[in-house]
């Protein structure tokens, strides 16, 4: 009875233990990573990235749509890879500008 104690306890805690060294995303899904970095965003930026969507997949994020110019892209991307289960953060934003050529 005492080893069959003993078997179970070392089974918990080698799997606590592992439990450390899994990436942050396995714990999440990706429905709720997007909807943390798409916050993460919305938060930071505002208005320069408003029209910025979010797609996850196993901890990759990508970035969709348009930013107001190449500093607000990178802007973006960078909040985006700060986002506690973001492995990594891939932009296929566009950027436009409101300067004319007149």
């Amino acid at each position: 009875m005492t080893r069959s104690i003993h078997r179970i306890a070392a089974s918990a805690l080698f799997a606590l233990a592992a439990g450390a060294f899994l990436p942050a995303h396995a714990a999440g899904n990706d429905a709720d990573l997007a909807t943390s970095v798409q916050s993460a965003i919305s938060t930071s930026l505002g208005d320069e990235a408003k029209n910025v969507t979010v797609t996850a997949n196993n901890g990759n994020v990508t970035l969709h749509g348009w930013a107001q110019g190449p500093v607000e892209e990178a802007k973006a991307r960078y909040v985006a890879s700060t986002v506690p289960g973001v492995a990594n953060a891939y932009s296929a934003v566009r950027t436009f500008s409101t300067d004319s050529n007149d």
